[in-house]
């Protein structure tokens, strides 16, 4: 353990241990030079409340007499607290303490803290540890000490939690305004371990959360606002309309008033009552109904968070929420109580709040900073600077919840789809007045493509045993992230991409690798590990004839994890590309940029190879023969076509012996040779194992000027070989070449029922096409034969 800082006052000496973090230094810093252009992080310092007297300061060892004296704040020089780490923290007293606790929100993190008494010549000793995990932001300890005859002194400690691999202070921001546009307020907690400034926003929404922190922020202004108004409310002259008999009217009567009440009186007329104006000073007036409509709507929205939360933490699994807050809360009301017992409030009248504020309210001690802060806490988010502290839900949640929304982002404006429709779960208030989604289904995303493409982009959908299809046999699974992709072919055919973000780099290799986990950010060995699961595990089925006959398959094309590598997706290569296309399994790094879509590059260009764009759409056939796809287990054949067929006519009688050429029309052949360069790059290797008969096209007897195909070669074996290798009786000439060809072995032909005529033959090329046996059958003439694979072969009519 190093000791990272120390601090003496006349109280106590505080002290803050951790194992080495040189190397965590050491890649913060390279992460913010490689970062340098898209913002300047602060100096890392740690804040004091109140201010603290220090008579001694060292920090990694190094005395700070620079930082003696009074001070609210001690500059640290290099950032000391990271996330992922272990603390250790430590309060010696000097006097006798008759107990000592932390006051922190989170009652887990004052739980992690012990209280020594002191003994014999051991001092008063308050110590514990706090693993800081995936909680970015500032990390405030509150502590409270009580000496033995004396009074209890408060005094709190915060230091920014840092990540090691992305700019805090301008990824977050990038990350945080996505998530808001989309999903508002869902990234607020009630309690967590740090809190973080709140980000402004233009929304104006009614979250009792974000007015929860920001009276918490303002709330002993209001107090004292409230104080001054109890002293000297308001008043005003108004006027008063009473009804009284003309003898128990006092003072002087108007003229015409005296004038009616001798009438009456004449005329016997003694219990007839009079409207008698009179003027006097009254509270009642329009300002001291909002203070007393403000100070009862804030002790209500009070009262309803302390019981609120009493009642969710009285349940054994839900305890987090500490007795000092729920403490803090009910103190926070005392206040509003002893201000709405004000005798002169007893006459104001209950109102709505005015929509205009009069001169007293703005200017007049006491009601204009009532009415000032009021106007705070009703704007919410529109007025937050950046002291006003609000927890955020962990920065795991938050990256996976961004990955999300960027493979949202990268499908609309870079894969050419539309967005149709969002049918996204709604965010409700927990008990703990946090917004969640609902089930844990943050939404998913229909979009549509000009060429019928359909895309859905679901996060955290759940697959289990039953209900679901694709399905799982043994345990459920619940992915971050799955895009889901319908082909505008006839049938329909869907297929998956798995994402799942772990915001992790692997610091440690293991004993069977070579890689330097120094010099390159990697994933994590279990987030691979758990791309295996998930394609493994998720099994699609479609029933045939009844339902009972299901047909099982693998819906999954690959599964790959997100994670904050740091690199230049401009110029270096991902270190998972290999993988990805040899099996399907990998990992893209994926960082948001404030300038440009660089953090993604990597995701973007794969997704464009899979899924294609609007202008050059992918098929179903262009996933399902590359090298991941075929994949088949051990001692079996994974094709797509049981019976794909190649027509191609028969070379000319131009320098190739006679007894050749007879062969392919009297069905004796046996091989047959095509150059490598006959298929696109993508295709050969799995297209020509795919290949179950070649149907060679001969000069018909009626029609010499093109051939027909009226024969069916089965496929033995093919290999590929140097044109030079081939003998006279495999191509019918010899060739001084190294040019690779594929030679097929042929089996014995079937005739055809129906031959396919006007094959055209010159140039050659034009007489190739992948089709089917089935579609074979239906053709009556070449140019009505079906294709498949239409990009396989490199040259067609």
């Amino acid at each position: 353990m190093q000791e990272l800082l120390r601090l003496q006052t006349k109280d106590f000496v505080f002290s803050v241990w951790c194992k080495d973090i040189a190397s965590r230094q050491q890649t913060y810093a390279k992460t913010l030079s490689q970062r340098a252009a898209d913002n300047k992080a602060p100096t890392p310092a740690m804040r004091l409340s109140p201010a603290l007297l220090l008579e001694e300061a060292s920090i990694m060892g190094l005395p700070r007499p620079d930082c003696l004296g009074q001070a609210n704040e001690l500059p640290l020089g290099a950032p000391l607290f990271f996330e992922n780490l272990q603390y250790h923290f430590e309060w010696i007293f000097f006097n006798e303490i008759q107990d000592a606790w932390l006051c922190h929100r989170l009652a887990s993190v004052n739980n992690g803290f012990r209280f020594t008494a002191k003994r014999g010549p051991i001092p008063a000793m308050l110590s514990g540890s706090i693993y800081t995990g995936n909680h970015l932001g500032w990390l405030k300890l509150p502590l409270s000490y009580m000496p033995v005859n004396g009074t209890t002194h408060s005094q709190s400690f915060s230091f920014e939690v840092l990540p090691t691999k992305m700019d805090l202070h301008s990824d977050l921001a990038v990350m945080y305004s996505a998530i808001d546009a989309t999903f508002p307020l869902w990234r607020f907690s009630l309690v967590e371990k740090t809190q973080q400034g709140a980000v402004q926003s233009r929304q104006n929404v009614n979250f009792p959360l974000l007015w929860l922190a920001n009276f918490a922020q303002l709330r002993e202004q209001f107090e004292q606002g409230l104080k001054v108004i109890a002293r000297a409310p308001h008043r005003r002259l108004q006027s008063y309309s009473t009804w009284q008999r003309a003898d128990r009217i006092k003072g002087r009567l108007p003229q015409k008033l005296a004038e009616r009440a001798r009438e009456d009186l004449a005329s016997g007329r003694i219990d007839k009552r009079y409207r008698v104006e009179s003027r006097r000073l009254s509270v009642n007036t329009p300002e001291n109904r909002f203070i007393r409509s403000i100070v009862l709507l804030s002790q209500q929205r009070l009262y309803d968070f302390e019981r609120r939360l009493k009642k969710h933490n009285n349940a054994p699994d839900n305890q987090r929420i500490s007795a000092s807050f729920l403490d803090e809360l009910h103190q926070w009301q005392q206040p509003l109580h002893k201000m709405l017992r004000q005798s002169f409030l007893k006459e104001v009248e209950a109102a709505r709040l005015p929509e205009n504020a009069s001169l007293v309210l703005q200017q007049k001690p006491g009601y204009s900073t009532v009415y000032r802060i009021w106007q705070q806490l009703k704007r919410y988010l529109d007025v937050f600077d950046g002291m006003t502290g609000v927890s955020m839900k962990s920065i795991a949640e938050i990256y996976e919840i961004w990955c999300f929304l960027t493979l949202r982002q990268i499908l609309a404006d870079e894969l050419g789809f539309i967005e149709r429709h969002r049918s996204s779960a709604r965010l409700f208030t927990s008990s703990t007045h946090e917004y969640q989604f609902k089930d844990g289904f943050a939404g998913a995303f229909i979009f549509d493509r000009e060429d019928g493409a359909i895309a859905r982009l679901a996060h955290e959908p759940l697959f289990q045993q039953e209900g679901t299809n694709p399905r799982t046999y043994l345990i459920a699974q619940k992915p971050d992230i799955v895009l889901e992709i319908t082909f505008p072919e006839p049938a329909k055919p869907r297929f998956l991409w798995v994402f799942d973000a772990k915001y992790r780099i692997k610091n440690e290799k293991s004993t069977f690798e070579t890689a330097d986990v120094d010099a390159t950010d990697y994933v994590p060995d279990d987030a691979i590990n758990q791309m295996h699961r998930y394609r493994d595990a998720l099994i699609s089925f479609s029933c045939q004839n009844n339902a009972y006959a299901q047909s099982k398959s693998r819906p999954v094309c690959g599964a790959f994890a997100l994670y904050p590598g740091n690199f230049d997706q401009y110029s270096e290569q991902n270190p998972y590309a290999y993988a990805l296309s040899e099996v399907g399994i990998g990992a893209f790094a994926l960082l948001p940029s404030l300038n440009s879509r660089k953090g993604c590059l990597w995701l973007t260009q794969f997704l464009r190879q899979q899924i294609g764009t609007a202008e050059q759409p992918m098929t179903r056939e262009d996933l399902l023969v590359q090298e991941a796809a075929r994949i088949p287990h051990y001692g079996m054949e994974q094709t797509r076509y049981s019976d794909l067929i190649m027509t191609i006519a028969v070379a000319g009688a131009k320098s190739r012996p006679p007894d050749y050429l007879k062969a392919f029309t009297h069905g004796t052949a046996k091989w047959y040779h095509t150059p490598q360069s006959t298929f696109q790059g993508k295709y050969r290797q799995h297209v020509v194992e795919e290949i179950r008969f070649l149907a060679l096209a001969t000069t018909s007897d009626k029609d010499t000027t093109t051939k027909q195909l009226d024969k069916l070669w089965p496929v033995k074996k093919v290999t590929l070989v140097p044109r030079d290798q081939l003998t006279v009786e495999q191509a019918g000439k010899a060739k001084a070449s190294s040019e690779p060809y594929y030679l097929f072995k042929l089996g014995k032909p079937l005739t055809l029922q129906h031959p396919i005529k006007k094959v055209p033959h010159r140039p050659i090329q034009n007489s190739m096409r992948l089709t089917t046996l089935s579609r074979l059958e239906k053709a009556d003439t070449f140019r009505e034969v079906e294709r498949v694979y239409p990009d396989a072969l490199a040259a067609q009519s």
